[in-house]
């Protein structure tokens, strides 16, 4: 299994580089188009997306991961009906969350931005994360069936169309903002229906299976608040930012989280290829073996990527962004740091799910969100952009000790704490020195 992690890493890591360095690269022209004020609206319709994304999946994704791969090892289901059961779910699912956004979104408007926005533009952005929820199943049969170069081919497709349109609405045809949603739902709506057409093989299309849905949303329901809580450290900082700061504030600080995104590439090619390996070796007698030597290995090298991007980011930033932009580069190193400790807890709660006891996830979460909330409140008014990022940090840090401990009580492994402890503190006190935080 090494091997096929490996090699699947390898691959994926391939495909994460080119496709995310499109859109990196593509940052210079949206900072041109789009003053920090635009680009902190555009981020916090962003933020309201990934809200609705949690309540679209259900931990449908999650899932299926592990009824597919239980019926791989022991043949208890038809692969097939998984795979068809989970989208038709999703497709009713999110159907009924579309219309709640609808007739909430007045309401919705006022809370995220304290200003008058047309509606619209929630529309769109709603029905995009409903279409991309349905293109993130094509993907996913793709990675539990280890077909890496297929996955890489329609999220190539994904980000290509949506910047290609979102740039040509934008740009080419002076729509601004609106411009921006119109094109990204656009784009939604195309791949969608590619990743319909690729994956048509491996579902059922003439008939419906409602059988499994008890069973799917017995597993992933606990894991809704769980994930409501994971976004509440992932992304309120936004709304502390937006009210505390200003929209001006959350563009510099959006900026900073996409020069993050080289930690959070790194992880996301880790997580496609490891995330079904770990769910197939955890039933295998190997499989501590297997988890004892991964966890010092991400956080060894993990760290390493933090330090390097921290070091090399206001050069990165003063040599491709505008001069409105310089000062976000303050904010790069604490949140590629939480991306690396985000991506951790594929690691940390192995036990959790191995004796599928998720509903312990909703407890661990809201102490790390709370612990969240209550650090933003203080730090995002007291140090800025550059406390929020911290706020983040620590809130991941925590919930990952805290995954650890009880994911040893069900599913015990050997840490290395003399290599992985001294790694983590250095990191983290480095970054705050170069800031000048301490």
């Amino acid at each position: 299994m090494f091997k096929q992690l490996i090699s699947d890493s390898a691959i994926y890591g391939v495909g994460a580089i080119l496709i995310k360095s499109i859109a990196f690269f593509t940052l210079p022209i949206y900072t041109s188009i789009f003053s920090p004020e635009e680009f902190g609206i555009i981020e916090m319709f962003s933020t309201v997306g990934g809200f609705l994304t949690i309540f679209m999946t259900m931990g449908l994704d999650s899932a299926q991961s592990y009824y597919y791969m239980d019926a791989k090892n022991n043949e208890t289901y038809d692969k097939k009906a998984i795979i068809t059961s989970i989208l038709q779910l999703r497709i009713v699912l999110g159907i009924l969350i579309l219309g709640v956004v609808v007739s909430l979104s007045p309401f919705i408007i006022d809370f995220a931005f304290k200003s008058s926005l047309p509606i619209s533009y929630l529309i769109m952005v709603s029905t995009s994360i409903f279409f991309s929820n349905l293109i993130s199943q094509s993907l996913e049969v793709f990675r539990l069936l280890y077909k890496p170069w297929q996955f890489i081919g329609l999220s190539f497709m994904q980000t290509v169309f949506n910047i290609g349109l979102i740039l040509y609405f934008s740009y080419y045809k002076d729509m601004g903002i609106e411009g921006y949603f119109i094109g990204n739902l656009l784009g939604m709506t195309v791949v969608m229906l590619i990743g319909w057409i690729a994956t048509k093989n491996y579902r059922y299309w003439d008939r419906l299976e409602v059988k499994l849905w008890k069973g799917f949303l017995k597993f992933g329901l606990p894991l809704v608040p769980a994930g409501l809580m994971i976004w509440v450290m992932l992304f309120s900082d936004r709304w502390f930012i937006q009210n505390f700061l200003g929209s001006y504030e959350l563009g510099l600080y959006a900026v900073s989280a996409k020069f993050a995104i080289f930690i959070a590439i790194a992880v996301e090619v880790f997580r496609k290829a490891f995330f079904p390996i770990a769910m197939d070796m955890i039933h295998k007698p190997e499989g501590k073996i297997f988890f004892e030597k991964i966890t010092t290995f991400y956080i060894v090298i993990g760290s390493i990527g933090v330090l390097i991007i921290t070091y090399i980011s206001p050069y990165l930033i003063e040599y491709l962004l505008n001069e409105s932009y310089l000062e976000s580069w303050k904010s790069v190193g604490l949140l590629s740091l939480a991306s690396l400790a985000y991506g951790f807890r594929m690691i940390s709660n192995r036990g959790i799910l191995y004796v599928k006891k998720t509903h312990l996830l909703i407890y661990i979460y809201t102490i790390g969100a709370s612990l969240n909330i209550v650090l933003n409140m203080y730090m995002v008014p007291k140090f800025g952009v550059e406390g929020a990022a911290m706020a983040t940090a620590i809130s991941f840090i925590v919930i990952n000790i805290i995954n650890l401990i009880i994911s040893n009580i069900y599913y015990r492994v050997k840490q290395n704490l003399l290599v992985t402890i001294p790694t983590i503190v250095f990191t983290f006190l480095f970054i705050l020195n170069y800031i000048n935080f301490i």
